[in-house]
């Protein structure tokens, strides 16, 4: 029946765990989607447009602006003007240098080989002539063997000129360059005429390489100009000064004829097919950078041609409508389309899903990133909907201050939710929920970009100001850093855009008044925030602090060992916390309090008992353990009956963990007959294990702290050993398990301790007659 029993009570707290799990994912999708959809519900919406008159129409009410909007021009105007820029880019081209030099190369190998096939042909027709002649058989079979060889030589020197575009060598011209008699010079030169043949080709080629040639023609090139970029360098040109394919061909064909007006026809016509075979464009057309040229002048051509600003009139009643009047009309409706201003039934329900879905992908980044590195804050339903709340109520803020009471967005109080977020939680995730919030805010104020830099820099400036609040007046100094921050960058944003200095007045007086109530709206909603959410945040801490405290005050009276014990562990948790970046007012309050217990038997305790008679010395160890575990259930009790924040109470429990009361439970081992009837339960503390940085800091200070009263002649050596020996076994015992302080942050734990314990534990000197006045015998010290 026992065993029945148990397993229906697992059943059913397992039952309930799986239903709380349920309940808490279900409340906390609730949540993000209230958020998502009243987002959404602050977007601006559109509406009919309800101005169609036409031209030489009667207006029936008064037109004012809603907002900034462009006077655009119509289409056939832009397009024209679109045209006129796109024609106004002058032609990119490219100066080739490597062609002329290629074609150079291609001349003076053609060259080459003409004259070796010539001289091989040469050879041949004398080795015909020589074999005519032998009688001998033996000698003309020599004579035989040679022309196939020297036959096969021609042959495929044929093939090589063929390679080079020379393959019509057996034509009329080619018969008679290559026959004719080479040893004839030029008349008026004294070059051979093969020679003068390449050269003047190669000159011809030069010349026209040299003044460039276009791959386009002239008339294709709609500018005056064209850019030539010449290694590397560009310069503008008249298109003129270069010249075309067909010029080029014109030019060289002509230069030619006059160059070979002397010599044989057949070695001018001869020229000409070589020439133009090797003639080719070298300024290339670099099409895609021309593109992109033309494509950044038309995206360069303005869209209007004039400005309407937010309330400008546009048109007066019982108004006539003239052309101008009616282009702004048509601007106006043009603004509430992109603006998504003007939809149906279905397409604005579609707009609608498409805004919820667009404020959950910036929130997603929020989320995640709680989910990923705040995970506690994530899985607590309280905390994130108070977080839901401060984003909802800036919504609010935004739609309802610029939408319905037509403020200036800089009215809107950003800044609170920088403070309000940096406090309650840290300066890390205020930011992070900053860049989301000032996203948001400014997709609703119709994506203004001027708005979420600004408010990111002054959130940025609010965050510094308050995150290690230690003091209520910082929150003074809040002011000036975001009054000054709001006017700087707005003036920075105006005068870019040239603003009158009406526009700027306004925008700055909202800032600075917003500036100036920020800081105290926030301060006062801390207050409500901590007792409606039960968060205790810096500014409670900093109450706590205070030795007036009635608590602190008990103690200090009651129990002062206690509480100087106190204080000088608050300054060890202190020095730590700030070296590994924990909540170091958090530590010191903890610290603080941790022992107030003490104060219902402070006299059972050593620090408190000034020398007198230790009370344990007539008491059973058992005893002596229970009274002095019991501080902590006393301690917990008080937490409550003063009403202590819970993140501070827990550093009651907490200081100990479940540690044994070491010096009582070894006296009754001692004591006892048989070891085994000691029960060590009795001696342990009830715990909890120390389950934040905070508290692990303070577990370890405060064994340090009365633990170093003990070493005599201190010294960082021997102060070292201590805090290892005290680290090593809260290690090995599992009190600092629960714990996420790390390796790393335990040894900086160690070296900010020891100087700080070095300091309270020096020795003065001591003065002359010291030892008389005070009856101090030789051998105390």
């Amino acid at each position: 029946m026992a065993a029945k029993f148990i397993a229906t009570k697992l059943s059913e707290t397992e039952n309930n765990a799986v239903r709380r799990r349920v309940w808490l994912n279900i409340t906390r999708v609730i949540v993000i989607a209230v958020l998502l959809v009243s987002t959404a519900i602050f977007f601006p919406k559109g509406r009919v447009f309800q101005f169609h008159y036409q031209v030489d129409q009667i207006t029936t009410e008064p037109i004012i602006a809603p907002f900034d909007f462009d006077i655009l021009k119509t289409g056939p105007e832009l397009d024209r003007d679109r045209s006129d820029r796109v024609n106004a880019v002058p032609y990119v081209f490219e100066w080739h240098t490597g062609v002329k030099d290629t074609v150079d190369s291609m001349i003076t190998r053609i060259g080459n080989e003409l004259r070796s096939f010539r001289e091989l042909q040469d050879a041949y027709n004398q080795e015909l002539k020589s074999s005519l002649i032998q009688s001998s058989p033996d000698s003309l079979k020599n004579f035989t063997q040679l022309l196939r060889e020297d036959s096969l030589r021609i042959e495929l020197k044929r093939k090589d000129l063929a390679l080079l575009g020379l393959a019509d060598l057996k034509s009329t011209e080619w018969l008679y360059f290559l026959n004719m008699d080479d040893q004839k010079v030029v008349p008026n030169d004294s070059i051979a005429v093969s020679d003068y043949f390449i050269s003047t080709i190669r000159a011809a080629l030069n010349a026209a390489f040299q003044t460039g040639i276009l791959n386009r023609r002239t008339m294709e090139i709609p500018t005056p100009t064209i850019s030539v970029i010449v290694r590397g360098k560009e310069i503008e040109q008249n298109p003129g000064v270069f010249l075309s394919m067909a010029e080029a061909q014109v030019n060289l064909t002509q230069q030619l004829h006059d160059d070979f007006s002397e010599l044989d026809e057949r070695l001018d016509t001869l020229a000409v097919r070589i020439g133009l075979s090797f003639l080719a464009p070298n300024v290339i057309l670099e099409s895609t950078l021309t593109s992109e040229r033309q494509e950044f002048a038309r995206n360069a051509v303005p869209i209007a041609i004039g400005k309407v600003f937010e309330n400008e009139k546009i048109v007066d009643a019982n108004t006539r409508i003239t052309p101008e009047i009616k282009r702004k009309l048509d601007s106006l409706e043009k603004e509430y389309q992109r603006r998504g201003q003007l939809a149906t039934a279905s397409t604005q329900t579609i707009g609608f899903i498409g805004r919820i879905m667009l404020s959950g992908v910036i929130l997603f980044f929020f989320y995640a990133y709680l989910y990923t590195y705040r995970p506690a804050i994530y899985h607590d339903i309280k905390l994130l909907i108070l977080m839901g709340l401060i984003f909802l109520s800036h919504l609010a803020m935004a739609y309802f201050f610029v939408y319905r009471l037509h403020w200036s967005e800089y009215a809107i109080p950003m800044t609170i939710a920088a403070m309000l977020v940096t406090i309650i939680f840290d300066g890390r995730i205020s930011f992070i929920a900053m860049v989301t919030l000032n996203l948001l805010v400014g997709i609703i104020l119709s994506n203004n970009l001027p708005f979420v830099i600004t408010n990111l820099f002054v959130a940025s400036l609010a965050i510094y100001t308050v995150r290690r609040l230690r003091e209520r007046t910082q929150l003074m100094w809040s002011i000036v850093a975001i009054v000054a921050g709001y006017v700087s960058v707005i003036l920075i944003f105006e005068l870019i855009k040239f603003s009158d200095w009406n526009s700027l007045l306004d925008k700055v007086l909202f800032a600075a008044t917003n500036g100036f109530l920020a800081p105290p709206l926030t301060y006062g909603l801390l207050i409500v925030i901590e007792k409606t959410f039960k968060i205790t945040t810096n500014l409670t801490l900093l109450e706590l602090l205070d030795f007036n405290h009635k608590l602190l005050n008990h103690l200090a009276m009651n129990a002062p060992g206690t509480f100087k014990h106190s204080v000088d562990v608050g300054n060890l948790a202190v020095t730590s916390a700030d070296a590994i970046g924990a909540n170091s007012l958090l530590a010191r309050v903890g610290a603080y309090y941790h022992d107030v217990g003490k104060v219902t038997k402070p006299m059972y305790f050593i620090e408190n008992q000034m020398g007198g008679e230790n009370k344990h010395n007539k008491l059973a160890p058992r005893l002596s353990a229970m009274i002095i575990t019991s501080h902590v259930k006393d301690g917990i009790r008080l937490a409550k009956e003063y009403k202590l924040p819970q993140v501070v109470a827990d550093f009651i429990p907490m200081h100990h963990g479940r540690s044994r009361v070491e010096y009582f439970y070894q006296q009754a081992l001692k004591q006892a007959t048989n070891p085994q009837d000691v029960n060590e339960d009795d001696y342990r503390y009830p715990g909890p294990r120390p389950n934040t940085k905070e508290t692990g800091i303070l577990m370890i200070a405060e064994a340090v702290e009365a633990a170093s009263r003990s070493v005599s002649s201190p010294t960082p050596q021997r102060l070292e050993t201590l805090i290892d020996s005290i680290i090593e076994t809260r290690i090995k015992e599992g009190d600092l398990d629960e714990c996420p302080l790390t390796f790393r942050e335990l040894t900086t734990i160690k070296e900010s301790i020891i100087p700080v314990l070095i300091g309270s534990l020096h020795k003065r000197i001591e003065y002359p007659g010291q030892r008389e006045k005070l009856h101090m015998r030789p051998e105390e010290d």
